[in-house]
């Protein structure tokens, strides 16, 4: 008879695990009782006891076998294709049967035990990742507080792990979800007194490559900056923008690929009127301008949420990939340019707008192969890497996935500019109508979330957005770029301010979010107030941006949004985010286009083109 593989074997070669081996749980014996008992007392019971298995026990082969069956599906792009894998456990954790249940033994802390196939497969998968921080585990023991400080073990090629605690006493990090959604208000928070059964336990495993949206810490090795710019060499008048558009505001469009589960929809916004200004003698709140009620044009002419052009995620049955949308359409909705590299051929894929989030919704995680980490992505022999692997499926799918995270660190310290207003050559400061902007495509009109403001202005980046009125840059520093507009922020009160901006001045964005907190809380007067105008702010000042709320939140959490709004709390919504240049990363700067900047990680790149529309005009 011909041999058959029946398994791959997936070993994971780093541990924290501090079983010793036998004697680690030592058995014990009820003490001798003194006291003579009569035949009428019961027989004492034994106390249940952590009893070994061997390592040929069937049943620990079987959890071997259920653990690989839960890691390729989570980890394999093909996870239906080839052989099953077969996981044996990592040095320091060991199977033990207690009381007929079957229990892994070897977390840090030695009463945490793994009572399920999924409970320690969770904590395998973060393992198998290249994250140093407990904090990025999605297992029931690395989500809850009162961790002490363990130095895992290393021997004979094991990775060294942290030496810091899984957590610290004194911050409880919220737990790892797969889809990152604030709390909702009103929504009981359980306390530290909460029985175990109370407390959240992980029943199935969420994807990998989905950490929450925290902040990323940058490799050690120092970045290159991205270029400086004087900003005493940008004009200081604002020039009114040239592309054609209408002359009146219009009300914001419900856009083409509608969410179906939205339940909520902004009333329709009035279009501005004249009417006769009254004077009123009201108290200015400190350095805060007087708003000039002159009319204003928002030529924003793209969607509110996906952009042909953008890097996004897009669910892949239970997974997550990275993707970049190439084209939109009615029919099928969005087309998804999976990234990766071109040497291996991957399928276009259809989604709709419920089947996708924002590329700044998850963090990307670090890379799995050892030979990827502290490299870029243009820096690697891909050839010969993807040749290294060519009779191994499982490494190749893996050596997918890390391109495609490093693929997408590439594109998110980038950006390319398009469509000029003037094609005069003599100007010194060119001015674009749009920019890809890292992983997302921005133009005049739009709204953005900001960040490290000039102390001296004294603006709070919490709700504070840029209306964006020019993008620009400086032929003597071409690889830089400026945004100009205008910033507001977001406030609450009953009485009215004399800077609070008519809905009809705001830029359409705004107005969309505006409009809708109107109708869910008519009593809670939301304004949109004025702190400054005519900021110029140099890249790194822009966080990504601004989505209205009750278009993105209802595919980030849709049960908890829903909930929000039936019980009048929907106020208190608002999508958290990543932050552009948050990851691990080089600064790239400028490119010449989106083709450009994507460079090697769609397949085919030098024959596909992006169905922009048509006011996107990018450089040759």
């Amino acid at each position: 008879m011909t041999d058959t593989k029946d398994f791959d074997v997936i070993r994971v070669c780093r541990s924290d695990g501090v079983d010793t081996g036998p004697g680690y749980w030592p058995v014990t014996t009820p003490a001798a009782n003194s006291i003579k008992k009569t035949a009428a007392d019961k027989a004492p019971r034994a106390k249940p006891q952590m009893t070994r298995l061997a390592e040929d026990d069937p049943r620990f082969t079987e959890w071997r076998v259920k653990l690989g069956i839960l890691l390729k599906q989570e980890l394999s792009q093909s996870p239906d294709d080839g052989v099953s894998w077969y996981v044996p456990f990592p040095k320091g954790y060991w199977l033990y049967e207690k009381s007929k249940h079957l229990w892994v033994s070897g977390y840090p802390i030695k009463a945490k035990l793994f009572k399920t196939p999924q409970e320690f497969a969770l904590h395998l998968i973060w393992l198998l990742s290249a994250s140093m921080d407990y904090k990025d585990c999605c297992c029931v023991h690395c989500n809850v507080p009162s961790l002490p400080k363990q130095t895992p073990t290393s021997d004979e090629g094991l990775a060294h792990m942290p030496h810091e605690s899984p957590v610290k006493q004194d911050h409880i990090p919220h737990k790892v979800t797969p889809i990152p959604v604030p709390t909702v208000v009103g929504q009981p928070i359980p306390t530290k007194s909460a029985s175990p059964a109370q407390r959240p336990q992980a029943t199935h495993i969420p994807p990998p490559s989905i950490p929450t949206p925290s902040v990323i810490t940058p490799p050690t090795a120092t970045p290159v900056p991205p270029p400086q710019i004087p900003m005493s060499s940008i004009p200081p008048q604002v020039t009114q923008p040239a592309p054609k558009v209408q002359s009146q505001v219009q009300p914001p469009q419900v856009q083409q690929h509608q969410i179906k589960q939205t339940p909520v929809h902004p009333p329709p916004i009035p279009q501005p009127q004249a009417q006769p200004t009254q004077v009123q003698q009201q108290p200015q709140a400190q350095q805060q301008p007087q708003v000039q009620h002159s009319p204003m044009v928002w030529p924003l002419k793209s969607s509110l949420l996906f952009r042909v052009g953008e890097l996004v995620w897009y669910q892949n049955g239970q997974t997550w990939r990275l993707g970049i949308i190439g084209a939109f359409n009615n029919t099928h909705g969005f087309e998804l340019l999976a990234i990766g590299h071109r040497l291996v051929a991957q399928q276009n894929v259809f989604k709709t707008a419920n089947d996708m989030r924002p590329f700044h919704a998850f963090s990307v995680p670090g890379v799995t192969i050892q030979d990827l980490k502290s490299k870029n992505y243009d820096d690697v022999p891909w050839e010969a890497m993807f040749a290294a692997y060519q009779s191994d499926a499982n490494r190749r799918d893996l050596l997918i996935l890390d391109a495609s995270k490093m693929a997408a660190s590439k594109i998110d310290y980038s950006f390319s500019l398009w469509s000029p207003i003037s094609e005069d050559p003599s100007t010194k400061t060119p001015v674009y109508y749009g920019c890809f902007f890292g992983a997302e495509r921005i133009e005049i009109g739009d709204a953005l979330r900001l960040k490290a403001l000039p102390a001296e202005w004294n603006i709070t980046t919490d709700t504070a957005v840029l209306g964006l009125r020019q993008i620009l840059t400086n032929r003597d520093y071409p690889g830089a770029v400026v945004f100009r507009g205008h910033i507001y922020i977001l406030v609450k009160g009953d009485s009215p301010l004399t800077n609070a901006v008519p809905e009809e001045q705001l830029p359409v964005p705004l107005r969309d979010e505006l409009a809708w907190r109107q109708q869910t809380g008519p009593n809670s007067r939301w304004r949109w107030v004025l702190v400054k105008e005519n900021a110029a702010l140099k890249e790194q000042s822009i966080r990504g941006r601004f989505y209205p709320t009750y278009r993105l939140m209802p595919i980030l959490n849709p049960a908890g949004f829903q909930q929000a709004v039936q019980q009048g709390q929907a106020d208190e919504q608002m999508p958290q985010l990543n932050n552009r240049m948050d990851g691990m990363g080089r600064y790239i700067g400028r490119k010449r286009n989106r083709l450009d900047t994507l460079g090697a990680s769609i397949s085919g790149v030098h024959g596909t083109r992006l169905a922009v529309e048509p006011h996107v005009k990018e450089e040759a």
